[in-house]
């Protein structure tokens, strides 16, 4: 053998190696962003490819540090997939329940919660997978099976977010109040006036919108007659609530003439002769 080809495979083996660390320079050369979850992938991820790396498993180096460098970059990596790899046969249903318990805890969740946890398991789960796929190493399977049951765990236990408590019922609102009228008169009364009074006081407190301040009379006289009436009643106690320094445009007033008698008769009655004012939100 001359001295050119004593030389080119180590020449080709150095060459070789320059590529396959090519992967995990690229992968350590970021600076990851995205969530806490994904951060965290790539950490766990990074820790895989060198670790594959030092047992020059380059293969399996580059496809972790890409899952590094995607987990860093884009995100969205999900646990590998149960055909992703050559698996023995009586490690298909381990692996497949494993990664069901995983892919739930991650849709119920997890990797907003427990962003960390929730990448280790992933990342074990992965490493389990390579590791059951080479299936000659049964201290470094169990050590990332039993990594990700830990994690998993965790993930489980994760206290359930109570439900935020209801906002508290608003406090009901005062009111409603009565203020009569005599017979045939829109003017207030004296103890009209003292009624207004305590309910003005009483909505300065209150949180409301409106003001429905509705007016009526009672059966005796004439339909125009008695709405017109109904209509001065209203207006005599708005007025009232304007002066009173109430906003014009929280008052809503209405009248009804003797449409809706509190007492149904013909005859004259104070009762039915009435402004009724009622808070609202």
């Amino acid at each position: 053998m001359n001295g050119l080809t004593k030389i080119l495979p180590t020449c080709l083996c150095l060459v070789l190696l320059s590529a396959c660390g090519t992967g995990l320079e690229r992968a350590e050369g970021i600076s990851p962003e995205g969530s806490s979850f994904d951060q965290s992938l790539y950490r766990g991820y990074v820790d895989l490819a060198k670790g594959e790396y030092a047992e020059g498993d380059y293969r399996d180096s580059d496809a972790f540090a890409e899952r590094a460098l995607v987990s860093g970059t884009a995100g969205g990596v999900e646990p590998e997939k149960i055909d992703a790899r050559g698996l023995p046969a009586d490690k298909i249903n381990e692996l497949t329940t494993a990664r069901q318990l995983l892919v739930s805890a991650l849709a119920e969740g997890a990797a907003e919660k427990m962003p960390v946890e929730a990448a280790q398991a992933q990342v074990a789960f992965d490493c389990w997978m390579q590791e059951q796929e080479e299936n000659r190493q049964p201290d470094d399977i169990a050590g990332c099976r039993d990594g990700f049951m830990t994690a998993v765990a965790k993930l489980e236990d994760q206290p359930v977010a109570a439900a935020p408590a209801p906002a508290p019922a608003p406090a009901p609102l005062p009111g409603p109040w009565v203020v009569n009228f005599a017979f045939d008169r829109s003017e207030l009364t004296p103890r009209a006036r003292s009624v207004l009074t305590d309910m003005v006081n009483s909505a300065k407190k209150a949180d409301f919108m409106t003001i429905n301040v509705n007016g009526f009379t009672d059966l005796v006289g004439g339909n125009d007659y008695n709405d017109a009436l109904s209509e001065a009643r209203t207006r005599a106690v708005v007025d009232f609530l304007i002066e009173s320094g109430v906003q014009k445009n929280k008052i809503v007033g209405a009248s009804f003439g003797a449409s809706r008698p509190v007492v149904p008769t013909q005859e004259p009655e104070e009762r039915n002769r009435r402004v009724e004012i009622q808070l609202a939100r």
